[in-house]
């Protein structure tokens, strides 16, 4: 009866340590698109009043093995924004009112890989509102649809 029990409460114990192996984890191309920014030394940058949209986003590994993204909720400055649990992971939201400074645009969710355990992520973006088109720096260029890569190790 001893062994029995053993079985019961250290089996599925080694089995919750054996599903968390990272190694079996490739590195991972995120990839986020907005519209109504533009892009400057890897920053997003608007102008207080225009409205940003999330186009999508999505993952890439790295060496082919099939990813997916799933259960994404965006952020703004740590507030809630957007929560989509499948593709398309779409949204918009409007700066009128915001003062001038940086803000960052998070996003967490679960990312799925063939072979390997579900990751957790958030990943930040900041982005950059100035209070008019004038304040945009010189070599940015026209507001638009822009996306950064992220690479998740």
């Amino acid at each position: 009866m001893k062994k029995l029990l053993y079985l019961f409460l250290v089996l599925p114990f080694s089995l919750l340590i054996s599903c968390n192996d990272d190694k079996d984890f490739s590195p991972v191309d995120i990839m986020l698109t907005l519209s109504g920014v533009t892009e400057s030394d890897g920053d997003f940058m608007t102008v207080a009043g225009e409205e940003v949209s999330i186009d999508g986003i999505g993952a890439k590994s790295i060496d082919g093995k099939n990813s997916a993204l799933t259960n994404i909720t965006f952020y703004l400055n740590g507030a809630p924004l957007i929560g989509t649990p499948g593709n398309p992971f779409q949204g918009t939201f409007s700066t009128e009112g915001f003062k001038a400074g940086t803000y960052y645009l998070s996003f967490t969710g679960n990312l799925l890989q063939e072979g390997a355990p579900i990751q957790i992520f958030t990943v930040d973006y900041p982005i950059i509102i100035f209070e008019n088109q004038e304040d945009l720096p010189e070599n940015a260029p026209e507001i638009g649809t822009y996306t950064h890569i992220i690479t998740i190790r």
